[in-house]
């Protein structure tokens, strides 16, 4: 985590600034005819930038989490407890956390589970949208769900309009959110219940973005499934959609495309859905982005992967295939 901080020249900061929406590959795209070995370091070299973007230069400074359990709530097959953790000086991460009644195993692999717009951590574990976190708890995963929503954020929103894009000097508000969702995945090797190397991730919408920077950055995760956040990024943010301002990132402007972070999750199992009538992440877009993913797989000797699950719905979850996926890729025994 160190390494991020006071790396970057006076040069790569001028180029990391710059802005250029094209249709073409990125500056810092990964090059599609690169042997193992150089896409490997492409990704410890884009590893740094994309922190540097999310962060807007430097990492918050780390504090003790000093976790506070608090309320439970029994949901049948498994219970919720209330937590709140601190992530960086002066600010805490709220959640609810599940664990089954009777565990498959002595250490359990884990999931951290991201709402979207409109949602809460509370939600995840209940009928409607962000119902997966249920899903899951209920196959008898340990699965933490944090508040990521705009009133989590420095400064807080709202931020869906076509007004400017947010150009901070502090961190980013995806940045904010990655970095709640890394101090949760401490949290999550912490925990005497826990198998600390098998941690994966799950998110729909802009939980489904975050999963995928959070993926993108954390290599302790084994295991992303994005639904309903996949698009090409001059499609995003160049075309006629209204993208929420709060997942904007100034630094990644001519500088990589969604794909490329998507890129930095190989070679560990990848799951991205989409809906063939999502209004917002534009099925034709994310089936062009989703052609580079694979190549990138297939750099890293992981074609199998990775996998694109399209259905014909709307923007939302659906879990058939992110289920098998965990049952391949994280089982419970």
């Amino acid at each position: 985590m160190s390494g991020w901080r006071g790396i970057f020249s006076g040069a790569v900061v001028c180029a990391a600034i710059l802005s250029a929406f094209s249709a073409s590959a990125k500056q810092r795209s990964f090059p599609e005819n690169a042997t193992a070995e150089e896409f490997a370091s492409w990704q410890e070299d884009t590893r740094e930038f994309l922190a540097y973007a999310l962060f807007n230069g430097e990492a918050p400074n780390s504090v003790p989490r000093d976790a506070r359990f608090g309320q439970r709530e029994d949901h049948k097959t498994y219970v919720i407890q209330e937590v709140e953790f601190n992530d960086r000086p002066g600010h805490q991460v709220h959640g609810w956390m599940a664990r089954p009644k009777n565990p498959a195993a002595a250490r359990l692999p884990a999931v951290l589970a991201l709402h979207g717009h409109n949602g809460t951590a509370y939600k995840i574990f209940q009928k409607g949208y962000y119902f997966y976190g249920d899903l899951l708890a209920k196959k008898g995963y340990v699965v933490l769900a944090i508040d990521i929503h705009h009133r989590t954020l420095e400064p807080q929103g709202p931020y869906l309009d076509r007004g400017p894009l947010i150009r901070f000097k502090r961190i980013t508000p995806m940045g904010q959110r990655v970095w709640m969702a890394m101090r949760a995945v401490d949290l999550l090797q912490t925990l005497p219940d826990v198998d600390p190397e098998r941690i994966g991730i799950v998110g729909l919408s802009n939980g489904g973005i975050t999963t995928e920077f959070t993926a993108a950055l954390d290599t302790r995760l084994k295991l992303a499934v994005s639904s309903g956040a996949l698009v090409r990024y001059d499609r995003w943010w160049a075309g006629d959609l209204t993208p929420c301002r709060c997942e904007y990132i100034p630094k990644l402007e001519g500088q990589l495309d969604y794909y490329d972070v998507f890129a930095l999750v190989a070679p560990r199992p990848l799951l991205v859905q989409n809906g063939e009538q999502d209004n917002n992440f534009l099925i034709d877009s994310a089936k062009e982005a989703f052609v580079h993913i694979k190549k990138a797989y297939t750099l890293a000797g992981a074609p199998d992967k990775v996998v694109h699950d399209i259905f014909p719905g709307p923007h939302e979850f659906r879990p058939e295939a992110p289920m098998q996926w965990f049952d391949k890729y994280l089982p419970l025994k």
